[in-house]
């Protein structure tokens, strides 16, 4: 079991962070057809680059997690090769190896799901952006079919710079976003002022009626 295996899921998605930029490549012409790199286009633009960071610390972290168990394992599997060990000390070490080795099992799969769902809170609401603002480009450009070559093998044997819109898209993204983080918040409405209710007087104490005098 290697450690890389925590890394699967997301393999895709962070690829493209540790590479270069990849050249600007003009928006699609007059062509009907375009083409997009939509793991691209998620993961580099503003929002995806702070949620890409979010995921990498989470993997860091069950990453060393991962990693001192593996150590632990080794340590023991290191002991079982002494020679001199007694056969209750062979079985034992033979018993923290299977429990540790299960261990190692559960963290690489709790891993896992914990990438599987941070990718899923964290670039879906992303994904969704950056599908609605390829249908708006597509709507503006009379395009009739954008293929997403992101996924490999394509079917696509060739297409020209001229036709590739994932940069346009990343482009427009974070415009968008900056847009949004400029526009002033909406006003809140001033409270209405308070309503003092007029004190309601108090009825006064009776007074108890004078006794009569007796004439003695």
């Amino acid at each position: 079991m290697r450690i890389a295996s925590l890394v699967v899921l997301i393999t895709l998605a962070l690829t493209s962070l540790a590479m270069a930029q990849a050249p600007a490549a003009a928006p699609a012409g007059p062509s009907r057809v375009a083409v997009i790199d939509f793991n691209r286009a998620v993961v580099e633009n503003a929002d995806g680059k702070k949620a890409a960071e979010v995921i990498k610390g989470e993997l860091s972290k069950r990453e060393t997690e991962f990693t001192k168990a593996q150590g632990e394992l080794e340590a023991l599997q290191k002991q079982a090769q002494e020679k001199t060990l007694s056969d209750a000390a062979k079985a034992e070490l033979a018993r923290k190896i299977d429990n540790k080795n299960t261990e190692l099992t559960r963290i690489n799969e709790d891993a896992q799901k914990a990438m599987s769902d941070l990718q899923e809170k964290n670039f879906g609401p992303i994904a969704q952006l950056v599908s609605k603002e390829v249908n708006t480009y597509a709507t503006e450009q009379g395009l009739a079919v954008v293929f997403d070559v992101s996924m490999q093998p394509s079917n696509i044997l060739y297409y020209g710079d001229v036709a590739d819109i994932t940069t346009e898209i990343i482009r427009r993204m974070d415009a968008n976003a900056a847009k949004t983080s400029s526009a002033p918040a909406a006003p809140r409405p001033a409270p209405s002022p308070a309503t003092v209710a007029p004190a309601t007087p108090k009825p006064a104490s009776p007074t108890a009626p004078a006794a009569p005098k007796t004439n003695k």
